[in-house]
């Protein structure tokens, strides 16, 4: 009866293989997959892309991303109907590219790519299988050229349908089968959604792409996510895009492994492949998070509450509100605006569907409603703005990573004419501090003090005296003179 059964579970087992293989079969995962694709050689792009939609399942959105200011990203997105799911991200000059494309991943998981990499059918579901076999592993690698130690395959191929041939004879012999590592290093990645919300992206300061790669996975270990290696599953390299550049630049390469070795308490030495995992004692400190790029996943939600003093024409209000909320470059907003139709008659407002429009008329409704409005949100980040001043465009970014970044409770952004007298001119007596309401955010859950008029000039912030407050000071945010930390 036993071998029976067995024969029976192993044809079975060949029929799902021979269907998974031939792409019969769904990706195991209920909203898909996202790859981020990173463009360096056209040459290289016009072969990977196409190669990917065709082999990679229908659940499949790609993110490819510019590496170089001169990649011609228009030629090669002219070359995609609009139907493709292909997003192409050009290149920014402040930002680490990858990092920016991996803050877009709402799948549950996603994949790194070079642009240098040919696939073939069944590559992508043998790697997530892995993690359905094991939750704990996070990051699942095949086996390449561009991989270092255990995990380098260095085959050749005449044609692709030879690579196709040999990806399915390995897949059909070694089906199912991976191996723990302790570290990965190559062109191609899977991973969870999970672990780069835990982790963050790839620190830039280790300049060379696998000394990247390998402090990712180390990080993503000290938080226990194993590291898997696919027995079945190989991706050929059309040329080392990691040799490619490591020749470009070399010195920047030696600065890299140097910032490895102090990093993670590695000896200095000859640039060595097997030299990069540290002893278990350096696992144990633990890795700061890589934030990525402008928006990193689970950036905190800000109510930013916007009010106006002067008497505006309605096209000058409507005007002032579409300013307020386009010259920000941080999205994680809700949006809280107070009008008061004593001062403007604008009937009509820019406003989205989720923001909340308080329309109040005269002083003392006007200042009730400004006194509550940070209630009507549940944010980590209360904020605000007013439409007398024009903001620098990363003001709430910047504010937002004072306070995450910082143990301020309360962040306040000097003006030029507050530098030149002094902070020490914000108190308003002996035991009072007063704060101008425009420039001041702080984290929700408090309340810091009482919003009051001032004479002469806009709002103001009266803290409480007994408040237990760590206030933080940054220097102008406005556009009236140039910002600096």
């Amino acid at each position: 009866m036993m071998p029976h059964e067995s024969l029976n579970v192993e044809r079975l087992a060949g029929r799902y293989g021979f269907l998974e293989r031939a792409g019969l079969l769904p990706l195991p995962s209920h909203d898909g997959i996202s790859i981020v694709v990173e463009l360096s050689r056209m040459e290289c792009a016009t072969v990977c892309l196409p190669l990917l939609l065709l082999h990679s399942g229908a659940d499949v959105r790609i993110i490819a991303v510019s590496m170089t200011p001169d990649f011609p990203m228009e030629v090669l997105a002219g070359q995609f109907s609009p139907e493709e799911p292909v997003i192409f991200l050009p290149y920014e000059k402040e930002e680490y590219m990858p990092n920016l494309a991996l803050a877009h991943i709402e799948t549950d998981f996603a994949v790194l790519v070079e642009d240098s990499m040919m696939v073939s059918p069944g590559w992508l579901s043998e790697l997530m299988w892995t993690h359905f076999d094991d939750a704990s592993v996070r990051v699942i690698a095949p086996r390449s050229s561009t991989e270092r130690g255990e995990g380098k395959k260095r085959l050749h191929f005449g044609t692709h349908h030879e690579l196709a041939e040999h990806v399915s004879y390995s897949l059909g012999r070694y089906q199912g089968e991976w191996r723990e590592v302790e570290v990965l290093t190559g062109s191609c990645l899977l991973f969870t959604k999970e672990l780069i919300q835990r982790i963050g992206g790839f620190d830039t300061l280790l300049q060379a792409r696998h000394l990247m790669i390998a402090d990712w996975c180390l990080r993503a270990r000290q938080i226990g996510a194993k590291l898997a290696l696919s027995e079945a599953v190989y991706v050929h390299a059309i040329q080392s895009l990691d040799r490619y550049l490591r020749n470009k630049d070399e010195s920047k390469q030696t600065d890299g492994w140097q910032t490895y070795y102090k990093k993670w308490a590695l000896e200095s030495g000859r640039e060595n492949e097997g030299h990069l995992v540290p002893p278990a004692e350096s696992l144990k400190f633990p890795q700061p998070v890589i934030p990525l790029g402008r928006l990193p996943l689970g950036s905190p939600l800000v109510t930013a509450i916007v009010y106006g003093d002067e008497a505006w024409d309605c096209d000058e209000l409507k005007e002032q509100w579409i300013a307020a909320r386009e010259q920000q470059s941080y999205k994680h907003i809700r949006w809280i605006w107070i009008r008061d139709t004593l001062l403007d008659a604008a009937p009509v407002f820019p406003a989205s569907e989720l923001d909340v429009v308080i329309t109040v008329r005269g002083e003392d409704a006007w200042l009730r409603a400004l006194k509550n409005a940070s209630a009507l949100y549940e944010s980590e980040i209360i904020l605000y703005l007013s439409t007398s001043i024009h903001y620098e465009k990363r003001y709430i970014e910047r504010v937002v990573k004072a306070i995450t970044q910082g143990s301020a409770d309360l962040i306040v952004s000097l003006s030029a004419e507050m530098e030149e007298a002094g902070v020490h001119l914000l108190a308003g007596g002996d035991s009072a501090l007063t704060l101008p309401l425009e420039r001041v955010a702080y984290k929700g859950g408090i309340v810091p003090g009482m919003i009051s008029n001032r004479k002469f000039t806009s709002r103001q912030l009266l803290l409480h005296p007994n408040a237990s407050l760590v206030i933080g000071y940054i220097g102008d945010l406005s556009d009236s003179k140039e910002a600096h930390p």
